[in-house]
């Protein structure tokens, strides 16, 4: 059997590293990993550390992408110092990939646009839930429109075809990724509880008491693999959750149980200023447990946490589309915050 040769860009990320390793793991295809920086991924996936966003090398480059069947671009460009994820660069990486693909390989397929719920504005207040991915856009431009409007544009006369997915919360077991919500939570679970405080909600009381997504990487992984070779996907976007919707505030006590705490109440904090100057709480906990030696900066990204915990509005996605053409699995979203809490333990990142 001839097995595809698949281009995954932001490899280095959560998505794109897991998709590169579920691929590989399947047999039918070869995957070359595309990455600024970062490690080489598992057996199988060869790497090139590249930058998308120069042109030039990336057409020097060119000579990899031979044979390459699907573009799974899973990259994005963002400012160190900022949540801000300029529209520019966004539009050149995925622009310049796509060109240099096709000036080498004939045999390119399809393309996949990693994007997200941010398409319904869902980082700019309260929306219309549960956003269906016929919703009409919002007025303030941004980089998933795009590059969604280029492919589109592009792909007119192309033998190819796209597909995007638009996932929220996305959750994953790998170690090296501290932009984790299963991540903060369990290092602030960690740290509270060696402070002999109960596990304290520290977002707003309107997001203790709204609905919230997930979606666990493997099942995204899963459900990209799916829409690049299902034909009936071909030039269609899916929102891709885990299925189900959660509450905080039924959570909580759950996660307080596992980590064998009490329960707290809402007490609202900045996590970035409240967990400040908690570096020697937690190198006495890493030194105490005998816990890999991870420094106190990388344990968790605590604006991150004030991201996830101070919406005070439903966060939710119609997944209907997704299952309507086919795609029927699912994951129980507290049960996949249980099992990366185990993870992490057993990995000895938490005690």
């Amino acid at each position: 059997m001839k097995r595809h040769l698949a281009l995954v860009s932001g490899a280095s990320g959560v998505v794109g590293r897991r998709l590169a390793e579920h691929l590989a793991q399947q047999g039918m295809w070869r995957v070359l990993g595309i990455a600024r920086r970062g490690q080489s991924l598992s057996a199988g996936i060869d790497m090139l550390h590249l930058d998308l966003t120069d042109a030039g090398a990336v057409h020097a480059a060119a000579e990899r992408f031979n044979g390459a069947t699907h573009i799974f671009h899973c990259a994005r460009y963002t400012f160190a110092e900022s949540t801000t994820e300029p529209i520019g660069p966004n539009l050149d990486m995925l622009r310049n990939l796509v060109a240099a693909t096709e000036s080498v390989s004939p045999s390119l397929q399809h393309v996949h646009l990693v994007h997200g719920s941010k398409y319904y504005g869902s980082d700019l207040g309260p929306y219309k839930t549960p956003a269906k991915e016929s919703d009409p856009r919002v007025l303030l431009a941004n980089w998933y429109y795009a590059q969604e409007d280029w492919l589109i544009e592009h792909a007119r006369e192309k033998p190819w075809t796209w597909s995007a997915s638009r996932p929220h919360g996305i959750c994953d077991t790998e170690l090296a990724i501290v932009r984790s919500m299963a991540r903060v939570i369990s290092v602030y679970a960690t740290i509270c509880k060696a402070l002999g405080m109960p596990l304290f909600f520290p977002g707003s009381e309107a997001n203790f008491r709204a609905l919230y997504q997930c979606t666990d990487a493997a099942h995204l992984a899963q459900a990209i693999e799916w829409m690049a070779t299902e034909p009936r996907c071909a030039n269609e976007a899916f929102n891709v959750t885990n299925g189900d919707y959660i509450r905080w505030m039924n959570l909580w006590p759950q996660f307080a149980r596992w980590f064998g705490m009490e329960p707290g109440p809402v007490r609202s904090v900045r996590l970035a200023q409240a967990m400040a100057d908690k570096g020697p709480v937690w190198a006495r906990i890493v030194e105490t447990h005998g816990l890999l030696p991870t420094p106190f900066e990388q344990a968790a990204a605590w604006s991150y946490g004030d991201f996830i915990f101070n919406a005070g509005y439903d966060i939710m996605s119609d997944t209907t589309k997704l299952r309507r053409y086919g795609f029927g699995h699912a994951v129980d979203t507290e049960a996949m915050f249980l099992r990366l809490f185990e993870h992490f333990r057993r990995s000895r990142i938490i005690p």
